[in-house]
């Protein structure tokens, strides 16, 4: 019976998904009734949207979200950092196609490179290369509908200076204030994965609390890449993480799951932590920059 019952429950949450997974794609086909827009030069004041991509993404995730997002977004400036990639002849094809295709837009900047970058390297290029003193993150395999815009700067996130989409780090807000505060993105992560874990335990060490808000209109896909930037055989943790990123996490905290003297409990671990001696994290970019207006692109 109990074998029964645990079929019925994998057949009905694979009918769910199926049914939501429908959903959205006719939510999807809304976005052809509003016309296309290649942005404008009047940028509002209030926040800019940094994205994160690369080759293996560009046509079926990064093309019609940035598309999308400009539809909606027309007055608000982007930065995209385009990270490298391992095969030399494919990566400067890529940059020809994605350059000529933003250069399009008037209120994008991007920041490109030949080799593979950090992740945490690429959101930080986001940050200090904004113009504005709020900056939101997002994915770039991320879905939304037309009232996502409607729905986020009604959510009250905005009065925060660090704060989550839906209690994920693939979209979230951030102000170089709190980077003043809490300091960069750990650098040192030398790909994908745990640098979001290490800057919320440095958070809860700083008192810098994070609020989280639901916004519906918002899908996070969560596509598990199978062709990483930075090579071909990359050793991952849970398919879609670096192991690399895994191992020098684990050299820069103690954790447990015993609450002990000197250790902070953080959440997104589920467990106490404690910086291990002289892992304190450098400060990759001269804090001056974030109080000045950036007239050309930093990329180093």
């Amino acid at each position: 019976m109990i074998k029964t019952q645990l079929l019925k429950n994998k057949v009905i949450l694979k009918s769910l998904q199926f049914l939501h997974a429908r959903y959205w794609d006719v939510v999807m086909q809304f976005w052809r009734l509003l016309p296309a827009s290649f942005g404008s030069t009047q940028i509002n004041k209030e926040f800019s949207i940094g994205i994160v991509t690369y080759v293996d993404r560009y046509e079926r995730f990064f093309k019609p979200l940035i598309t999308n997002l400009v539809k909606i977004f027309p007055d608000t400036e982007f930065i995209i950092s385009v990270n490298g990639y391992y095969e030399r002849k494919i990566q400067d094809e890529y940059l020809k196609d994605i350059n000529a295709f933003l250069g399009k837009f008037r209120n994008v900047k991007v920041v490109d490179f030949v080799e593979p970058q950090s992740l945490s390297k690429l959101w930080n290029l986001c940050i200090l290369n904004s113009s504005t003193q709020k900056t939101f993150i997002f994915n770039d395999d991320i879905k939304i509908k037309t009232s996502f815009r409607k729905d986020l700067e009604n959510s009250g996130i905005l009065k925060e200076e660090i704060a989550l989409i839906n209690r994920s780090w693939s979209h979230f807000l951030i102000s170089k204030e709190t980077v003043v505060k809490n300091g960069w993105f750990d650098q040192r992560f030398p790909g994908v994965g745990n640098e979001d874990e290490d800057y919320e335990a440095r958070l809860v060490i700083n008192k810098i609390k994070i609020n989280t808000f639901r916004i519906y209109s918002l899908k996070n896909i969560v596509f598990l890449t199978s062709n990483f930037s930075y090579g071909k055989d990359i050793d991952t943790v849970n398919t879609k993480y670096v192991k690399q990123n895994k191992i020098f996490f684990d050299s820069k905290w103690d954790l447990t799951k015993v609450n002990s003297p000197s250790y902070h409990y953080v959440e997104i671990l589920n467990g106490y932590i404690k910086l291990k001696e002289g892992m304190d994290t450098p400060f990759f970019y001269d804090p001056v920059l974030l109080t000045k207006e950036n007239l050309h692109i930093i990329k180093s």
